[in-house]
């Protein structure tokens, strides 16, 4: 049911007028590039995160922090969607809701909150959403890189678990710390349309080093394990995205037991493309767990090399669910043969920093 409201959803974008987040955008601000990668409090990691996310609350009044600051058991937090702001209504607070000031410190926050990697990532996509906001869609579909949302879940402490959410078109960041670390980051969506393209003079290439990282796996099998490594039954999209929290698809593909040490060596650069994204404090813990399942764990993959062609990637053990879909079509015209992106991190284990909602949102 949910993924064929999905797709209903998705078969609307060029002829439904959805009503999405009303918000007071100042189109005088310039907010691509963002500001670089910047810590003020020292290397991101939870304790750091938790001061930025204290400096980014201050800056609000109490009745404002009530729209964006939520209880965590909150089923809100399970509502984040891939879609653009004018199919999927959001929760939270946008980028273009902040002054300049605010927006200083949620950006400060993201850069104590990810690692370089990480914030690189949303850099990117903003970018893109920014290349989209000429497009003759982008009034209708309201593509802008004003309409990012931030929300909390519950309230930032040392000495109790909290939540944070930041997302909008093709991003979905969901992260939760718990005794001052960072302790998961599942579910997070990183997409993005265009990927290689570039906006006011500067180039950019998003999610392609994940393209490239998983073909590299693939191109160095045997002909015998690309049969087995065979992903053609992946689907018209990522299976587990927004939507689909607590769904295990079937492991398809070539089992990781089947490799040698040089392919299994790629084969953990390729995942490090998406563990990576968070901070050094729990990428590390979070790869050995991934390493300690390599038995149990399954690489399917279906395409080329090239950007903006069709393929999929399925990467799957226990406690991982990594997928890329590419369907090789763009819906801005002006993105055209640029690449189009999705893909989805997920620790079936630990979802939301394991926190179950009071209520379910479906």
């Amino acid at each position: 049911m949910k993924k064929q409201l999905a797709i209903a959803a998705l078969s609307t974008i060029l002829s439904t007028q959805a009503i999405a987040h009303v918000i007071e955008i100042d189109k005088n601000t310039e907010l691509v590039p963002i500001p670089a990668y910047n810590l003020p409090y020292g290397p991101a990691n939870g304790e750091n995160a938790l001061r930025a996310a204290q400096a980014f609350l201050a800056s609000f009044d109490d009745e404002t922090k009530e729209h964006f600051v939520f209880d965590l058991k909150d089923s809100v937090r399970r509502e984040w969607s891939n879609l653009p702001a004018g199919i999927v209504d959001r929760s939270g607070l946008s980028v273009g809701e902040m002054n300049p000031e605010q927006r200083a410190r949620l950006f400060e926050f993201l850069s104590s909150s990810l690692s370089q990697e990480g914030y690189q990532h949303v850099m990117n996509i903003m970018a893109a959403e920014a290349f989209l906001s000429q497009d003759r869609r982008a009034e209708r579909l309201k593509w802008a890189p004003e309409n990012y949302w931030i929300s909390f879940y519950g309230s930032p402490s040392a000495d109790a678990p909290w939540g944070w959410q930041y997302g909008g078109h093709h991003l979905g960041l969901n992260m939760a710390v718990e005794n001052n670390r960072v302790e998961s980051m599942s579910p997070s969506f990183i997409g993005t349309e265009p990927a290689v393209f570039t906006y006011k003079g500067v180039d950019y290439e998003s999610v392609v080093n994940m393209h490239r990282a998983s073909y590299a796996v693939f191109a160095a099998l045997t002909p015998e394990q690309q049969k087995k490594a065979d992903a053609t039954r992946g689907g018209k999209d990522v299976a587990t995205g927004p939507g689909e929290d607590g769904y295990i698809p079937e492991q398809i593909g070539l089992a990781a037991s089947e490799m040698n040490d040089a392919q299994r060596d790629l084969l953990i650069t390729a995942i490090e493309q998406w563990v990576l994204v968070q901070p050094k404090e729990n990428a590390d813990i979070r790869m050995q767990e991934i390493i300690s399942e390599m038995d149990q764990l399954t690489f399917a993959w279906h395409g080329t090399d090239e950007v903006n062609s069709r393929c999929y990637l399925r990467i799957q053990s226990p406690s991982l669910i990594i997928e890329l879909h590419s369907s090789g079509r763009n819906v801005g015209k002006t993105a055209a043969s640029m690449g189009h992106y999705h893909t989805i991190y997920r620790n079936p284990q630990n979802e939301y920093g394991g926190v179950e909602p009071d209520k379910s949102f479906w």
